[in-house]
Parts: C-alpha cells; structure tokens; sequence
C-alpha cells in the first residue's frame, strides 16, 4: 500500500518538473520523452520543496500539508498555463529524432536473438539484486548512522513541528540544507502519518533515476548499444547499488550533478544554436538546485558548474555556434535562477549562525598535511571493490583518448571530474576531515557522487576507442 502512497505523492512533484524543464525548452522540444520525464523526475520534488522553504522561513505558512498543495500550485499554475499556450499556438508536439552518432547504422538495426538473450539475462540479474536490496531497505530499519541521526530523524522533527528547527547552541545537522526531510515530510502528509518503509523509497527512485540518466545521455551521444554498455556498467558498481538500497543522500546528489553537467555536455553537442540554447537554460536550472542539496554541493560543485557553464558559453560566441541574442536567455537563466535560490539559502544560513562545510563547519580549519590519508584513499578507492575497476578504466582512457577526453565536448565531463576529485583530495590532504579517509566512513561516499559521470565519461571514451579501431582495420 505505501508503494501507492509514495507514486500518489510523486507524481504532482513529477508534474511540476517536467512544466518546469518544457517551459525552459521554449517553444520547440529539444529533449525526448524520456529525458523529459527523467529531467522532471530529477527537479521537480526540489523546486517544489524550495518554495515550501520560501514559504515557511518568511512565516507565510507551517510545513503542513496546505504548504505543499500551495506551493504545488504555485509551480504547477503558471507553468501548465504557459505548457497550454505554446500547445495551442504550435501545430504538433512530438519528440525530437535523435540524429547523431545515435543514428548510425549499428544504433538502427535491431538487436540479434542472442543478444536480446544476453541482455535478458543481465536484466534478470539486475533485478533480482534490485529486489534484494529492496527487501532489505524495507525489512531493517534504518541503523545507518546518517540515516536515523539526519534524514529520518530531521524529518520527524520537522513533520511533528511543522517548521524548520535549529539548535542555536550546536546546530550541526540542522546546518544541511533541509530539502531532503521537507521531501519525506511530504509523503508523510500525504499518508496521513509517519511511515519508515515508505521514507526509505526515494533510495530505489534515484538509483533509477541514474540509471535513466545514464540512458539517455549515452543514448544521445554514442548510440543505443554504448547505452545499453554505460548503463550496465553503471548498474555494476557495487557501491552506488548499495546507496540505491540505503536511505544515504550521495546518490541524491548524484543524479542533481547529473542534470546540472549533462545539459552543458549536450549543448557543445548539439548541431543547432535553439538546442544549444535550451540545453544551457536547462543546466541553469540544475545548477541552482545544488545549494538545496547538500552542503558539499554549494562549495564543491556549484563553482566548477558555473565556471564550465561560463566557459561552453564564451566558447560557443568565439565559435559562432551562439549569437549574443541566443546567448541572452541562458545567461539571464544561469544569473537569475542561481541568484533566486542561492541567495535566500544563504541569507537563512546567516541569520541563524549555520556552518557552511560538510560534517564541519569551513571556518578556523588549518590546513595541515595528514599523514597516510594518500594510501587509505588509494586502498579506498582503487584495491576494495567499491568502484571495481572503474578508476584505473578512467584514468587508462584519460590517456589513451587524451584527444577525445580534453578535445571535444566531453571535456566537459572530464573537467568536473577532475576538478571535483582534486578537491576531495585536498580536502582529505590537508584539513581536519582526513577522519573520513582514514575511517573509511566518508572518501568513497565523495566518489559516489561522481560515479553517474564518470561512467557516462569512460562509455563515451570507450566508444571513440572501438571507432578509431574499426577505421584503422577498415
């Protein structure tokens, strides 16, 4: 029953992301039906909860059910009211033919019996895991220290008192940005009580989600069969299983990296100044939604987004692939969207003395070398088998495809990548929080989080290694 419950309480939150991304497509569609939805899926339960947020820390209205059904309806009004204008003024709407390398001959043809028998078969596997995992996320409860100390626990406090709790004196959890619990909240209103199994679902939803991303990503860029290769691979990682299974936020985080990047990865891709447009306006949106994440997401990622943001941009005026005026709304998207979201979150943070920095606050860390935190990550990250092969897969193609790595739009994913892992590195290097390394309670969590683009990175590399081999024995 509470599987119910949670798709009744989904699918309005769903409703207003996919508004949201059809209304910053503009008048034409540049994704496919399914980027839509899974982009929808992405955005909509955080845009939502962010005017709930709005709303309770002016003192409009309490974080009850009325909160969200009004904050539902400010998302959903206007935009479904702009969805049904451009519907009326344009003759059809239908999903864009992908027409790139995803639709070269091997892409078009179909699948042999004994492939759709492999694949059958992996299918079967990963379900079969998905369903033990799943029984396990419902059958124990949630030990896990995160879980019943922050996300659970917070949005108990939260649902119980209907508003934003924050102990002055020690406010540490409370310094997180609190759109996870105000999501649990929701489902909890919407079932008129607390329920565990039913706050745990999310979990499974964004383990597909990234699955989903990975799809259409690969699907976009290098055809069906690299998808079907990137999103087996992605599916194998024992570690981002496990966070699918597990009521942690890394894998939340992931999929929001995913949809603030990708956008910018699409749009060098794209072979039109409107798809390259609407792809960047798409990506302003994701990257405002970091902050409301976690607070890694506001330090770690949300600068490297902006600046790659500003890079395809400037680039794409220097190339002629965008005009000043077709550059216009993705700047105002990326200046105004950030600005609305960002600033309210650090004002609240303010007012209220909470720390920025994830586990610890960033003010009055030394930066200090710490001793063997480089093998405990190196033992952490590339000899246990949280990742199996992956780090040594993306550093060999990092090489080996220097020119399609650096050179091309994958750049992009090569940048954030780097760019990130550098600064966990000197985040467990040389500050106090090198606990988390040598513990091994905290360094592959970070990796986790970049585990959906390096994927999609090593898959799209992979692919321009067979091509290269195919022309060279042709």
């Amino acid at each position: 029953m509470f599987i119910v419950i949670f798709l009744l309480g989904f699918l309005p939150l769903l409703l207003a992301g996919w508004l949201a991304v059809r209304a910053l497509e503009g008048k034409s569609s540049v994704l496919t039906h399914l980027e839509r939805l899974t982009y929808g899926a992405v955005i909509g339960p955080v845009l939502v909860t962010e005017i709930v947020f709005l709303l309770n820390i002016t003192n409009v209205l309490r974080l009850n059910l009325l909160a969200y059904l009004i904050s539902l309806l400010i998302v959903i009004m206007p935009l479904g009211f702009l969805e049904w204008k451009k519907r009326r003024s344009s003759e059809s709407f239908e999903s864009p033919v992908l027409s790139s390398v995803e639709g070269s001959e091997s892409s078009k043809k179909p699948l042999s019996k004994r492939t759709i028998v492999i694949l059958s078969l992996l299918g079967v596997w990963l379900l079969l895991k998905s369903l033990a995992g799943f029984t396990i996320l419902l059958g124990d409860p949630s030990y896990n220290d995160d879980v019943f100390d922050n996300w659970h626990y917070r949005a108990k406090i939260l649902h119980h008192e209907q508003m934003l709790v924050i102990d002055q004196e020690n406010p540490g959890v409370t310094a997180y940005p609190p759109t996870v619990p105000m999501l649990k909240v929701w489902f909890a209103l919407v079932n008129g009580g607390w329920n565990e199994q039913l706050a745990g679902m999310f979990s499974p939803l964004w383990y597909l989600l990234a699955l989903a991303l990975a799809w259409c990503a690969l699907r976009r860029s290098v055809g069906r069969n690299w998808a079907i290769v990137g999103v087996y691979l992605l599916s194998s990682i024992p570690l981002l299983w496990m966070h699918g299974f597990t009521p942690y936020v890394d894998l939340f985080v992931a999929i929001h990296l995913a949809v603030a990047v990708l956008p910018l990865f699409h749009s060098l891709e794209s072979s039109s100044e409107k798809d390259r447009s609407a792809w960047l306006r798409i990506g302003a949106l994701g990257a405002a939604l970091l902050p409301m994440i976690k607070n890694e997401t506001l330090l770690m990622h949300l600068p490297p987004v902006l600046l790659l943001a500003a890079g395809v941009i400037l680039w794409s005026l220097m190339k002629g692939k965008l005009t000043i005026r077709s550059a216009r709304s993705p700047v105002i998207a990326y200046g105004a969207i950030v600005a609305a979201i960002l600033l309210p979150w650090l004002l609240y943070k303010w007012s209220n003395n909470l720390t920025f920095g994830n586990a610890k606050g960033i003010g009055g860390m030394e930066l200090v070398w710490q001793q063997n935190v480089l093998k405990s990550l190196f033992i952490t990250w590339t000899l246990e088998a949280n990742f199996l092969l992956l780090p040594g897969l993306l550093l060999g193609l990092l090489i080996v495809r220097f020119k399609k790595a650096f050179l091309s739009p994958a750049v992009v994913l090569t940048a954030f990548t780097l760019i990130v892992l550098c600064g966990i590195l000197g985040i467990f290097l040389f500050t106090g929080l090198s606990a988390e390394a040598l513990q091994q309670t905290g360094s592959a969590r970070g990796v986790v989080q970049l585990i959906p683009l390096i994927v999609i990175l090593v898959t799209v590399l992979m692919a321009d290694g067979y091509r290269a081999l195919l022309k060279r024995q042709s």
